[in-house]
């Protein structure tokens, strides 16, 4: 090689350089294309801790869980998208307390008030779509026609062909209007725990 090539060579070698970080610049964040992946929900549960004064309990619960995630980019990971409860199914295992609930209560009959809605979720030690552990979150709840900002504790587990998460989150009812039903000297308490468990698998050909 005389000279004059090997300046040639050596130009094109810093040529090549100074343009790796222009072709950085233009490719997509290799995390941030794979948090986009929405996920879908396979199957779910919600289960409702309910307080009875002046002691006792019992237990809500429905299986009509459905929704759509998609992480964001951000740190920590932003949940995008909506998880939705059927609350016409909420069971309470005695009829006429079903209806009570549905009806003079939860008020499903009027508009927006037959669902609850579970959306920007906020995974506070998450990074990316790809964490896995226990971690707390906060959420926003859509419920009798209010919102508000809810927060607890959530675990997100892998589990083929997608993954499993528990989340645990307290409510109280007169945060979003809802007076405690008191009945004979027994009142349900304002405080109730709120746990759901769903499984969330890619949801390939998305908005495709």
């Amino acid at each position: 090689m005389n000279l004059s090539q090997a300046g040639r060579s050596l130009r094109g070698r810093q040529g090549a350089w100074l343009l790796l970080p222009v072709v950085a610049l233009a490719l997509p964040p290799v995390g941030l294309a794979a948090d986009a992946q929405p996920w879908r929900l396979a199957s779910g549960e919600v289960r409702i801790s309910v307080p009875l004064r002046p002691g006792g309990a019992f237990e809500a619960r429905t299986s009509a869980l459905v929704g759509e995630l998609r992480a964001s980019g951000s740190t920590p990971v932003l949940l995008t998208g909506r998880l939705v409860v059927d609350l016409a199914t909420i069971d309470t295992g005695i009829g006429l307390r079903n209806r009570h609930l549905r009806e003079n209560y939860l008020e499903i009959a009027k508009e927006g008030f037959d669902e609850a809605v579970l959306s920007e979720v906020r995974v506070a030690a998450a990074s990316s779509a790809a964490f896995r552990g226990k971690s707390g979150f906060t959420a926003t709840l859509l419920l009798h026609g209010v919102k508000q900002t809810v927060s607890g504790e959530c675990e997100i587990r892998d589990s083929a062909p997608g993954v499993l998460v528990q989340a645990t989150f307290p409510l109280g009812l007169r945060d979003f209007g809802i007076e405690p039903p008191q009945y004979m000297g027994v009142g349900v308490g304002n405080k109730l725990l709120v746990r759901v468990e769903f499984r969330a698998a890619p949801a390939h050909g998305a908005g495709q």
